[in-house]
């Protein structure tokens, strides 16, 4: 997994970089600007122009530095400047004379500038990951001519309008195609919707050093991260877990169909159902069904909510379950009982697992407010609902730890925007709880194996034809990528 830095983490990185290794500030710059001109470069073609946008702040010092490698190279290139030249400072300024002695012809703008329609790339290096209010004025004006023009945009470190702190968008930001981000991920760079304003991201090694001080409380979860051990050639069915799930009530048996059959197929031992209609739409010959009345047995671990329903009479069953020691996965209609159970009832090892709209109740807010800052969304669940962990799902599923770690899925894609996803989800969780996983290695991996499903099935398939049925069998093969 990545460490993911927020704006302030950077600037003290890059401060100890400097101040205590005594590595100079604007060798730093002229190695982010090697980076990025290499990829302009791997792209430009002869006689196509590009104009670099450039701030006052040390991403501007990059945009200098970036044309007159460029220049170098021997393409053409313009500056336009958000500042006049009297508002550089320190290594940007450095740049500025730098590009200015050049003999090369170098068409430098300062002021409200239109741009022109020669340019087939952008350079975005106006503002750095600092950013902490809407970018408003001219510089709102220019991130829309940047939107609208047709040449693609390379972001310098942060498509400008974004901050480098937080996932959602604080107001108008560069729809970039290549992000470059320096030594670390910020959070913008992984969270929607600010993320989805990157593009491809890139993020070279330019020799800044995280000091072990900073705590880094947020990651990134990728393939490379999703293993699964070999089972012991002695085992059997018991040795992997007997799971109930409570739910699939009339009219919605789908949904625990889904979850039984993706917690058999993600190697749980044995499957038991629990609805108030056993006799109807149960067709899976390795799952057990029962009346809910029924209720009996140990078990290894618990799915409460698929099908469940939202009636006096679900609430009350569910009322009626000792979960106190169990392991216990939440969701659906399970969320909603669960929202008005005493925290003694949610379980030992516990997780509630939300799409926007199910967090949005759980919250008494809106599914767009849960949207527009999914990390203050997850992170106000992890007030309300203490103790266990938090997925809440969608593009770039945040999961959050009881103790406030943050976990950011890589895996993924809108082919999982289908009914029944979440059962499956659901169900695979359910499945690890059982085999014994550790909390954390059972959840990290159900999420990422269940977006790695929609990866694989893009690669073949239109992104709408996915089904749910597709994710379980999908987990047939082991491969991740």
């Amino acid at each position: 997994m990545k460490p993911v830095l927020t704006a302030s983490q950077m600037a003290d990185s890059d401060r100890y970089t400097i101040e205590t290794l005594g590595i100079p500030g604007i060798d730093l710059m002229e190695r982010a600007a090697r980076a990025c001109s290499n990829l302009l470069l791997e792209r430009l073609e002869p006689g196509q122009k590009t104009v670099v946008i450039t701030g006052a702040g040390n991403n501007g010092g990059d945009g200098f530095a970036i044309a007159r490698m460029l220049l170098h190279a021997g393409h053409e290139v313009d500056v336009l400047m958000m500042f006049p030249p009297e508002k550089l400072g320190g290594d940007a300024l450095t740049n500025y004379q730098r590009l200015k002695e050049l003999t090369h012809p170098v068409d430098m703008s300062s002021g409200h500038v239109l741009l022109k329609g020669e340019y087939v790339w952008i350079v975005d290096a106006i503002f750095g990951t600092g950013l902490n209010r809407a970018a408003g004025g001219r510089f709102a004006e220019m991130i829309e001519q940047m939107n609208a023009h047709s040449a693609h945009i390379l972001a310098v470190d942060l498509p400008s309008g974004l901050s480098g702190s937080e996932g959602r968008l604080l107001g108008p930001a560069v729809h970039a195609q290549i992000t470059v981000s320096f030594q670390a991920l910020k959070l913008a760079h992984t969270v929607s919707p600010a993320c989805t304003h990157c593009g491809m991201l890139v993020v070279p090694d330019i020799g800044i050093v995280v000091p072990q001080s900073i705590d880094i409380g947020t990651f990134l979860i990728e393939a490379s991260d999703y293993h699964r051990p070999a089972r012991p050639p002695e085992s059997h069915k018991g040795s992997f877990g007997s799971l109930a799930i409570v739910g699939g009530f009339s009219g919605m048996e789908g949904a625990a169909n889904l979850a039984s059959k993706a917690a058999l197929r993600f190697g749980c031992g044995k499957v038991r159902v629990y609805t108030n209609n056993p006799g109807n739409r149960f067709h899976h010959d390795s799952v057990m069904v029962d009346h809910i009345s029924n209720l009996t047995g140990s078990y290894n671990a618990w799915i409460i909510g698929p099908g469940l329903g939202r009636t006096d009479e679900s609430r009350l069953h569910v009322e009626s379950l000792d979960l106190s020691q169990q392991r216990v996965v939440w969701d659906a209609d399970g969320l909603w009982c669960l929202k008005n159970l005493a925290n003694d009832q949610w379980g030992a090892d516990w997780v509630m697992t939300p799409h926007p709209g199910e967090a949005a109740m759980l919250l008494d807010c809106s599914a767009r407010d849960v949207q527009g800052n999914r990390i203050a969304a997850i992170k106000e669940l992890g007030v309300r609902f203490p103790g266990g962990w938090i997925v809440l799902k969608g593009y770039r599923s945040l999961i959050l730890s009881p103790t406030g770690l943050l976990f950011i899925c890589g895996s993924g894609n809108a082919a999982l925007a289908v009914a029944g996803s979440g059962d499956v989800l659901s169900g695979m969780m359910g499945a690890l709880f059982c085999q014994g996983l550790p909390p954390d290695d059972a959840i990290l991996s159900a999420v990422l194996r269940h977006g790695l499903a929609a990866d694989r099935w893009v690669v073949n398939h239109p992104d709408y034809a996915m089904l749910a049925e597709d994710i379980i069998d999908d987990l047939k093969y082991h491969c991740v990528s």
